[in-house]
């Protein structure tokens, strides 16, 4: 019986500490340059025992990333960019009344553009690149209001195209 209990402890500990990681890094990992998180009201961000809306710009740290947005009024408004723990962007774009719009970059850790495309309403629209890190194209498609559509290319890493699919209203019609 001791023997089975002991094995039910230590087969516990990975999930007991996956849990435990998961929910410190959900709650004491945010912060900004003043020490006080924002809180949401309303789908509006404000300081702490605050009734004004926050403007200014958010710095915080979660999950080994840093990220900074402008909020005006208590709306995500303006540049939004999140950077490796280095300082070095990872994805960079604009945000108009907490939605995703415009031209969006995601880059590698060296620096290489990763993705890149527009987003509307956030929603990824029009044309859409991947690449590989040495920075040639891996794939490459249209989204319309974020669902794919027409013609769809993936290369390999020598540029020779590899898979053709083609999308209608987001659903693969030919491959």
């Amino acid at each position: 019986m001791k023997k089975y209990l002991i094995r039910l402890v230590f087969t516990g500990i990975p999930i007991v500490l996956c849990f435990f990681t998961l929910l410190v890094l959900s709650s004491c990992s945010k912060k900004n340059d003043n020490n006080n998180e924002l809180i949401m009201k309303n789908g509006l961000l404000y300081k702490p025992g605050s009734d004004v809306p926050y403007t200014g710009q958010e710095k915080a740290s979660l999950r080994s990333r840093i990220i900074e947005y402008d909020v005006v009024n208590g709306v995500k408004q303006g540049e939004m960019k999140i950077s490796f723990m280095n300082g070095k962007p990872q994805i960079i774009g604009q945000m108009i009344k907490n939605k995703n719009v415009g031209h969006w970059k995601y880059f590698y850790e060296t620096q290489q553009v990763e993705s890149e495309g527009d987003f509307k309403d956030d929603m990824p629209d029009g044309l859409w690149t991947w690449y590989f890190p040495a920075g040639n194209v891996r794939e490459q498609g249209n989204y319309d209001s974020g669902r794919r559509t027409g013609k769809w290319i993936t290369y390999d890493s020598s540029g020779k195209i590899t898979v053709v699919k083609l999308f209608k209203n987001g659903e693969l019609v030919k491959k």
